[in-house]
């Protein structure tokens, strides 16, 4: 086990880019807290030379230690001295020379991010060292953004043939050649519906936040509020809320001549609310939103114990045409672990009774990482889900975020498991049974620095999904969290959030309306 904090310093790299390296040593100790320059009497210590195999347990595992310092401090433009320190004692330390030059850029139609060339040299001297070192293959590299595929989209705007946008991956940003490859085929996917969002900007998407669940599962930080007898009360003042919004965001969309491609209400749980009550929502969308002939409209019913028949009829009678019905895992013992208080039967009921009903595009989810799960649980469940043949799978890489139950109660993920490998097996799987990857995100402390990836039939991807991700379309996010990309031109977007808090937005939603029409009104101009 790995000391608490790791200190990042340097005498030679300032403070400000030394920032933008966290997240290429947090992809190795995912939860571990990191400072940069914390204490500038490291940068002169004295160098004592010891065995990297002295720090290693009769398991194998890292001692634990009262100080971790990791330096590095630049030799050439394109070298770096890098050294691991414990107890003042240097652990590992290297000579890092980047073997990528100014040149080879140059040809490469430059580079296709914001980071300049220096930034990525550094970052790729603490990958290689780190790699090395810690011996874990982090197949992403040093790209640590959540939207990978933005780099590809900037590479195909500016003409670049496929094979130099592979080697730029791969050979600037330390991109695996299987992440490379799936980065590629999602936007040869993508391709059509970015056609549709920029050839049609008076279409938009819609979020609207139910912040409500059953029970609190272990993962999660939504701002969402278990609902018991206590908060029948508060859902009550919100949907008031939630309806208001609703009729104002309809107004704006007449007076700007927008319509709506994609409706998604997420959560939370939006199927916890009460037939009458997801009704009335049903029925304010109808009245207020103008849509488009061929609307995509989800609701999640992420949770089966929240599904019955007189709610998915109604869910048919208003148009809702995709359902999320997820698992997560189909394991019994895991969805006790994670506070599911349902069993698989009725994940498999919930999803018959569906498929009986209607033909909506279905999605369902699994999670790598889930407590006490492996290679065996992970199979087994998705073995249960191809059985059904969903039209959508979405695979989620657990990531550990504040002001969920794991990051509270210090939940590490299982470093003993080879989670790269586990996660091909399944995309192989699933790739094998007809569907292909068409959306691809990431996260911080995500295990095995891995990422969400979305599977679909052809034809069945999600509009919305897409939207989220790339960043193509104006989006618009009402509720609680709710959060609205408005795209500003050739000047990327801006983003306009609804307090997270639902008394918070009980008293801001107002505010952050006016907010979203003056974005509008500036992208119009």
């Amino acid at each position: 086990m790995l000391n608490e904090v790791i200190k990042l310093v340097s005498s030679t790299i300032e403070p400000k880019l030394l920032h933008s390296c966290i997240t290429v040593i947090a992809a190795f100790f995912p939860g571990k807290k990191i400072e940069i320059n914390p204490d500038n009497s490291h940068l002169n210590e004295p160098i004592s030379e010891v065995n990297a195999d002295e720090v290693l347990s009769a398991s194998g595992q890292l001692v634990t230690y009262k100080e971790v310092v990791l330096k590095i401090n630049t030799v050439t433009f394109d070298s770096f001295k890098v050294s691991w320190t414990e107890n003042n004692k240097v652990i590992h330390q290297k000579i890092i020379t980047s073997n990528l030059t100014l040149k080879e850029i140059e040809d490469e139609s430059t580079l296709p991010g914001k980071e300049p060339l220096f930034q990525i040299l550094v970052k790729r001297a603490l990958f290689i060292f780190l790699k090395e070192f810690i011996k874990i293959d982090n197949p992403w590299g040093i790209l640590t953004g959540i939207r990978p595929g933005k780099l590809l989209l900037k590479m195909e705007e500016r003409g670049l043939p496929v094979e130099n946008q592979t080697k730029v991956l791969t050979n600037i940003y330390m991109v695996s050649e299987e992440k490379a490859r799936i980065l590629q085929s999602i936007v040869e996917v993508q391709k059509p519906y970015i056609k549709r969002y920029q050839t049609r900007p008076d279409l938009i998407s819609i979020y609207l936040s139910i912040p409500f669940c059953p029970s609190r599962c272990f993962y999660c930080s939504f701002p969402s509020e278990q609902l018991s007898v206590s908060k029948k009360s508060l859902l009550s003042q919100y949907l008031h809320a939630l309806v208001e919004e609703i009729r104002m965001t309809g107004q704006v969309m007449r007076d700007y001549g927008l319509k709506a491609d994609n409706i998604y209400i997420g959560g939370g749980t939006p199927t916890i609310l009460e037939v009458s009550d997801l009704e009335m929502l049903l029925r304010v969308i109808r009245d207020n939103i103008n849509t488009e002939k061929d609307l995509e409209f989800t609701v999640e019913a992420g949770r089966p114990d929240t599904i019955d028949l007189d709610k998915l009829e109604l869910l048919k009678k208003y148009g809702v045409n995709r359902l999320s019905i997820n698992p997560q895992s189909m394991q019994e013992e895991t969805l006790k672990k994670i506070g599911r208080n349902h069993l698989v039967s009725d994940i498999l009921d919930s999803y018959s009774l569906a498929r009986e009903l209607a033909d909506w595009v279905i999605n369902m989810d699994l999670i790598l990482g889930l407590p006490g799960e492996s290679l065996a649980e992970v199979s087994d469940s998705l073995e249960k889900v191809l059985e059904l043949k969903p039209d959508n799978i979405t695979v989620h890489a657990l990531a550990l975020k504040r002001g969920s139950k794991a990051w509270e109660k210090n939940y590490e993920h299982n470093s003993r498991e080879n989670w790269v490998g586990i996660e091909n097996y399944l995309s192989k799987k699933i790739r094998a049974a007809g569907y292909r990857p068409y959306y691809l995100y990431r996260q911080k402390n995500i295990v095995g620095n891995l990422e969400n990836i979305g599977y679909a039939f052809p034809g069945q991807e999600c509009r919305y999904n897409v939207a989220i991700i790339e960043e193509q379309q104006n989006i618009l996010g009402l509720g609680a969290g709710g959060s609205s990309k408005i795209l500003q031109g050739n000047n990327g977007h801006v983003n306009i959030y609804n307090p997270i808090g639902l008394n918070h937005y009980l008293k801001g939603f107002r505010e952050v309306h006016i907010k979203r029409r003056e974005a509008l009104l500036n992208a119009s101009q």
